[in-house]
């Protein structure tokens, strides 16, 4: 990577970090020992973009229980985002949420690549985002009702054919044309939690 490149993703990385994060965690990342070790990474991964989940949810359950599908969190304060290496755990952490939520989430699906930092933690290593994928998923999240799934053209293509996973128990909302995007149309209690059933998550 040239030195001018590593610089600009560097720039991206405190800016995320003074956005989202504490100054404190910016100190620990840009004037403690690891700085120099700081490295990015490009990976296609799905980000999940929910409501806040505060009221049903501590950030350490959200943290344990996404681990357990293979993701991370990347930011839970007023919206929770989430991060995984694969479509399919994605969705069914969405719908995982949905089940035990007590009010209708707005959630997104999107995968995509990204460039993710990796960066010396006190728990270890820690990969954050630094691009606007994030912040696009957000966008749209803001845009559904309550109670639904935004699944993104690129997420249907990685999840195969609907038929695979779209639960019997979701509405179908809305589709874009040649069935490139769908939004599924869930209730917090009854249907997700037959959603979840159906993906062995009851």
């Amino acid at each position: 990577m040239r030195a001018n490149e590593h610089a600009s993703l560097l720039e991206a990385l405190s800016e995320r970090l003074l956005a989202d994060y504490t100054q404190e965690l910016w100190r620990k990342v840009f004037l403690g020992p690891g700085y120099e070790r700081i490295r990015f990474e490009r990976e296609t991964v799905t980000f999940l973009c929910t409501d806040t989940l505060d009221f049903d949810w501590t950030p350490e359950e959200i943290g344990r229980t996404a681990a357990r599908h293979d993701g991370r969190v990347e930011r839970c304060d007023q919206r929770c985002v989430l991060v995984f290496a694969r479509a399919r755990d994605a969705l069914q952490m969405a719908l995982l949420l949905q089940r035990s939520s007590s009010y209708s989430l707005r959630m997104t699906l999107l995968t995509t690549d990204s460039t993710s930092a990796v960066f010396e933690h006190e728990d270890g290593e820690r990969r954050l985002a630094i691009g606007p994928e994030a912040r696009e998923a957000g966008d749209s999240a803001e845009r559904l009702p309550p109670g639904s799934i935004h699944i993104s053209a690129e997420t249907c293509q990685s999840l195969g054919p609907s038929s695979s996973w779209q639960p019997r128990a979701a509405r179908l909302a809305s589709a874009l044309q040649g069935d490139t995007a769908v939004t599924l149309a869930l209730s917090p209690r009854r249907a997700a939690m037959g959603a979840c059933a159906e993906l062995g998550l009851a």
